[in-house]
């Protein structure tokens, strides 16, 4: 084999691109493995498993698409993996599967929080991602994507999903469910409109200066 072939050969292996794609169509594997026999249902009436599967057949096609044109341009090397917001990522998960449901483990229990804690919750913890964050871009993205991910599982889909804590439903006790939840997702987007506007009076008051 001459140099050339093998420095392709490198770089293709150190590519990106190549890399990154072959690591989503692994997670779809996994995801597709992990459903196991649950009931993907039809598209009038979809089953618990049908979301997941779906997700995870877009995300194999995206990998797929990924390696297959990362493979044919000029590789980027892959440079020193960064450490932090891998940790801080999976912690960020952890943090959302160990608040939206209640648990217990022993003589530890957790009472179930909803998405409407957990959401926002889990955004702001993905925060410490980066070095340097913008505490008021993560709560306008932690309010929006809250809202919209209520908006879509919980009433759109009429999938199964937690919304609030337990100890709030007794003020809600003549309400329907998805009242209850058009009414969170009413107040979570007015509050991310408030601080997006805020945003902008900030931002207006630092270029004037």
């Amino acid at each position: 084999m001459s140099e050339r072939e093998t420095a392709n050969e490198q770089s293709l292996l150190l590519n990106q691109s190549v890399v990154g794609g072959l690591a989503l169509i692994a997670f779809a594997v996994f995801a597709f493995w992990a459903l196991g026999d649950l009931d993907s249902g039809t598209l009038r009436s979809m089953g618990p498993g049908g979301l997941p599967r779906g997700v995870a057949i877009l995300i194999g096609i995206c990998g797929i698409f990924i390696a297959t044109i990362g493979a044919r341009i000029d590789p980027l090397r892959i440079e020193r993996v960064a450490i932090r917001p891998i940790i801080v990522l999976m912690i960020s998960i952890i943090i959302f599967a160990a608040t939206i449901r209640s648990w217990s483990f022993g003589s530890l229990s957790m009472p179930g929080l909803g998405l409407m804690v957990a959401g926002p919750v889990t955004v702001l913890a993905s925060g410490f991602a980066q070095r340097e964050r913008d505490w008021l871009d993560l709560a306008i993205l932690a309010m929006a994507l809250t809202a919209f991910c209520m908006l879509l599982f919980g009433d759109m889909l009429s999938l199964p999903i937690p919304v609030m804590p337990i100890s709030l439903l007794t003020f809600f006790s003549g309400w329907d469910q998805r009242q209850v939840l058009r009414l969170i997702v009413a107040i979570y987007t007015v509050i991310a409109l408030g601080l997006y506007l805020i945003r902008r009076q900030r931002n207006a008051k630092g270029v004037a200066a």
